[in-house]
């Protein structure tokens, strides 16, 4: 049985939520899921979701692209719910050009996290680096981390697997032009190798472009 460790069900992009939902719990091959929230408002559908079916849970968090008005407090109490097993996606992207206002935003919910001994999902858009500067400059995860769809990169992976931080790479490894993320994700630690689909989004080969939830 498999655990997908990073998706989205109730974004907007899925035409049917409940349909499927239902299509999750009715896999005898998915143990559990992992919704993933990325602002507020999906933060707390998520955890709707997850009090009423027992395959879900939940993470809460701001991300990067999203940061605008979200308030920190609401998201430090809906962490304290027994469903939400993580903060995040939190972390930054280099398609913004508000990086210091995103660096604020992952600082302080990495806080939230080590202060509620939650782990943290990092989204690094070509940001890995920067990232890594915030935990080693201000704050870095006390309770686990997971770089998902992990953009490949020799040296942050080592810091990675040195500080016991979990990767993911989602569909991305199924493209003819993953070359350089399947040579990363072969010498990734078994211990360290979460499975994930991002889905609704970056599907894997032959399903790209496809409507159909894959999961």
């Amino acid at each position: 049985m498999a655990i997908d460790s990073h998706l989205h069900i109730n974004s907007m992009m899925i035409k049917d939520v409940r349909e499927e939902i239902k299509r999750v719990n009715d896999n005898k091959d998915i143990e559990a899921v992992i919704n993933v929230g990325v602002n507020l408002s999906t933060s707390l559908e998520s955890l709707k979701i997850a009090e009423s079916n027992s395959k879900f849970y939940t993470t809460v968090g701001i991300h990067p692209l999203y940061i605008s008005g979200e308030d920190l407090d609401k998201i430090y109490a809906l962490a304290s719910h027994d469903r939400v097993v993580a903060i995040g996606e939190i972390g930054l992207d280099n398609t913004q050009d508000n990086i210091e206002e995103q660096k604020r935003y992952l600082l302080l919910q990495i806080m939230i996290a080590n202060d509620l001994q939650l782990p943290v999902i990092i989204h690094a858009n070509n940001t890995n680096r920067e990232v890594i500067e915030v935990f080693e400059k201000y704050e870095k995860p006390k309770y686990g981390c997971v770089f998902h769809c992990f953009q490949p990169d020799l040296e942050v992976l080592d810091y990675l697997v040195r500080n016991g931080f979990y990767i993911s790479f989602a569909g991305r490894v199924t493209y003819k032009n993953a070359r350089k993320s399947l040579d990363v994700a072969s010498i990734v630690p078994n211990s360290l190798f979460l499975v994930e689909t991002d889905a609704p989004y970056i599907a894997p080969e032959p399903f790209r472009d496809s409507e159909i939830l894959n999961i």
